[in-house]
């Protein structure tokens, strides 16, 4: 344990250190308090920069101006801003807290008021017991142990309150706690300097400022990581919303297209003129097209919305379920399918992922081939290796150019002004295969053909 009169060291090293830590408090909550527009967190990075600039007038006093007199005009500006830049720490701290639990700012006026108020209450404190040399102990509890005893009843009700909110995340615990036990340490020191004041002095802890340091840590890092922790429950919100907005739009588009269609089909039937059946027939076209795109964005939205279900899965099966699917799609008879049937074939997985997998990969390889050629194939096989199962669609057709095969995957993106897709396809397979927290890469030369490898970690029931 350290006595009263060997800290003179000891304190101006832990003042200093803590005013470095109070200026990197400053530059994280400013920083966040801009990107993320909260106004408490502008609050308590002012805070922050006055307890750093309080910290550095203590370190004066106990350092280089320790023995100028009570009296000293110098010693008494240090004393005052190191008064003074505190309490206005505290203020600001309570303020910005009163903003976070009740949603409202405080306004601008008020601030410098309460900032005003503290700077005249500093005066008082500084100018209290400095003429009388014999007063020390009640100029120093005056100076110091008031300090102290603020900072306690302060943090300490910050975190109780705090605490009372019972708010989720690990992040804003950690905020709670640091504070609150911030605020019992000050009372620790409170009651040091109040036995000193009193004759009965007590001794300062051998690590005096440090575990100050340690609290201060974890207040900065627990609002960062709570910050963190609210953004991604922000994103998770919204991804979740969108996810509904995409399903229930598209789901309920798909009812008046299919009307339309069905009126374009009876104006074709009963319209006998070349030029209306015509118009009709592009009109049919075009509704077909956003039947298309409506379907694709309802399968990513399903896709997306649901959850694993991991089974036992027969490839075969599902490679048959998927034939029935795509087998009216255009030119899909003038193909031959290629796979060897092995009862071995069977992996555990998620169904409907790997439907909409092996589905779009199929139907892309048919909507891109080249029927009028001599033997259009798709062939289609299944690897079952140490640790993963690797699927494979390989085609004839006419192949994608290898400045587009990086882009690929990319939402709406199409490798040719021809194509008939809605770009959305090898988007939604990409997102299947990592919900399934596996890979998809592409191989494929032009005009010769396109070979997609889907890699699946092996997945174990038990």
């Amino acid at each position: 344990m350290l006595e009263f009169k060997d800290l003179s060291v000891v304190v101006a090293i832990t003042y200093l250190a803590q005013a470095v830590i109070g200026i990197t408090l400053f530059i994280v909550f400013k920083y966040f308090g801009k990107l993320y527009k909260q106004h408490f967190l502008r609050l308590w990075a002012n805070g922050w920069i006055f307890f750093a600039v309080s910290m550095i007038a203590f370190f004066f006093l106990t350092s280089g101006f320790a023995d100028l007199p009570a009296n000293h005009p110098l010693g008494m500006l240090i004393s005052w801003t190191s008064i003074a830049f505190s309490y206005a720490h505290i203020v600001l701290l309570i303020m910005g807290a009163h903003e976070l639990l009740r949603g409202v700012n405080i306004g601008q006026k008020k601030i410098i008021s309460w900032v005003a108020a503290i700077s005249i209450l500093s005066v008082l404190l500084v100018f209290a017991f400095s003429q009388t040399p014999s007063y020390s102990s009640y100029r120093y509890f005056t100076r110091v142990g008031l300090r102290y005893g603020v900072t306690a009843i302060s943090f300490i009700s910050i975190g109780i309150i705090l605490l009372r909110e019972k708010r989720n995340g690990i992040g804003y615990i950690l905020l709670c706690v640091s504070i609150l036990l911030f605020g019992l340490m000050q009372s620790y020191y409170f009651y040091i300097v109040f036995s000193f004041v009193i004759g009965n002095p007590k001794p300062f802890p051998a690590l005096f400022g440090i575990v100050d340091l340690v609290l201060m840590s974890g207040i900065g890092m627990g609002m960062l990581i709570g910050l963190l922790e609210d953004e991604r429950a922000r994103l998770n919100k919204a991804n979740k919303e969108m996810d509904s907005f995409l399903y229930s739009t598209s789901h309920d588009l798909r009812a008046p297209i299919a009307s339309i269609l069905g009126l374009v089909n009876l104006a074709k039937i009963e319209l006998q003129d070349e030029t209306s059946l015509k118009y009709f027939g592009m009109v049919e076209n075009r509704v077909l097209k956003m039947d298309m795109v409506i379907g694709d964005i309802l399968q990513l939205a399903r896709s997306t919305k649901a959850d694993l279900k991991f089974e036992r899965i027969d490839f075969q099966k599902l490679l048959q379920d998927v034939i029935t699917d795509v087998k009216f799609n255009r030119g899909a008879k003038a193909i031959e399918l290629h796979y060897t049937a092995d009862a071995s074939h069977v992996l555990q997985s998620d169904y409907n992922q790997l439907k909409i997998i092996l589905g779009n990969l199929i139907s892309n390889a048919v909507k891109y081939h080249h029927v009028e050629q001599d033997s259009p194939y798709i062939a289609v096989r299944f690897s079952n290796l140490h640790s993963e199962i690797v699927l494979e669609v390989e085609d004839n057709g006419t192949g994608i150019a290898k400045e587009h095969q990086e882009k690929i995957f990319n939402m709406f993106y199409r490798a040719s002004t021809q194509s008939e897709g809605t770009g959305l396809g090898l988007y939604i397979v990409n997102e299947a295969v990592n919900k399934l927290h596996g890979t998809v890469v592409v191989k494929s030369e032009k005009n010769k053909g396109t070979t997609f490898t889907v890699r699946l970690p092996k997945v174990s029931l038990q």
